[in-house]
């Protein structure tokens, strides 16, 4: 079986190349660097990697998220960070695609009304065109204007980021569990199970969110659930390692070996490397 981590934030010691915004949020020296990657992949038998836009330190300068992306196309895709109130977004879409990179992030202007911004739109339709990805960053009440989109887009593959951040008290019921679940109507919605570290209130191997992964994993089914490591660890999620984050799926939610072989192996292949 192959692995794919589906998230991991890439970061420079070069700050002259790739400027960081104002008040960055950055990992220890040496940590999070593309080195420090390709050492966590190494180390933990990973096979492909998605390289997500670091917003919290280049904001929507996708520079290093390009570059690394054509330097390690034989491992790696991308996922962009564009701002929809860019008009030269789309444009540099295209050009990111013919590079490696397969995906972008929306992560500003959801609306909690349910509606949609024309600019939303807008990037939604350069997707549909040019067979990108997206990945939907937001929270519960900004969940119906994504079904809205999904409704209007049906044939653009989208990933639900940390499953909208769900944390240890939405389970085993909330309006906020409801709002997720009700979503995997859409069968071109992917749930990316990146969130038990995030949402639990405890240490290693996090326990107390099993139960509603569960619930995710039977709505979405295997094959439209992903793993992603939050890399680097030591940044996001310090209170477990690289490995420790892996070994929760691998030894401790007791998947079964079919479930597995999904959520760490094809189901991400298929979306991201096919």
């Amino acid at each position: 079986m192959a692995i794919v981590d589906t998230h991991a934030h890439i970061y420079s010691e070069d700050t002259e190349i790739y400027p960081q915004s104002p008040d960055p949020f950055l990992p220890a020296s040496g940590r999070g660097t593309i080195e420090d990657l390709k050492n966590e992949a190494k180390t933990n038998s990973i096979d492909r990697v998605v390289v997500v836009q670091t917003f919290t330190v280049y904001a929507h300068d996708n520079r290093l998220t390009i570059d690394t992306v054509r330097d390690n196309q034989d491992w790696t895709t991308g996922v962009l960070n564009l701002d929809p109130f860019d008009d030269g977004s789309v444009s540099l879409m295209g050009e990111a695609r013919s590079t490696g990179v397969r995906g972008n992030r929306v992560s500003v202007g959801w609306e909690t009304d349910g509606s949609v911004i024309p600019e939303h739109q807008r990037l939604w339709e350069a997707a549909q065109r040019l067979d990108v990805v997206l990945c939907a960053l937001l929270n519960p009440p900004n969940c119906h204007s994504l079904a809205n989109m999904l409704k209007a887009f049906p044939d653009v593959p989208v990933v639900l980021d940390h499953c909208a951040n769900l944390r240890a008290s939405d389970f085993p019921s909330s309006d906020n569990l409801k709002t997720v679940l009700d979503l995997a109507e859409f069968k071109n919605l992917y749930a990316k199970l990146s969130f038990i570290v995030t949402g639990s209130e405890e240490d290693f191997p996090c326990s107390d969110m099993f139960g509603g992964v569960r619930q995710i994993i039977d709505a979405y089914t295997p094959d439209r659930c992903i793993w992603g490591s939050d890399f680097p660890t030591s940044l996001w999620i310090p209170k477990v390692t690289y490995q420790q984050h892996l070994a929760i799926f691998q030894e401790h939610l007791g998947l079964s070996e079919t479930e597995k072989d999904a959520i760490l192996d094809g189901t991400a292949m298929n979306l991201w490397f096919s």
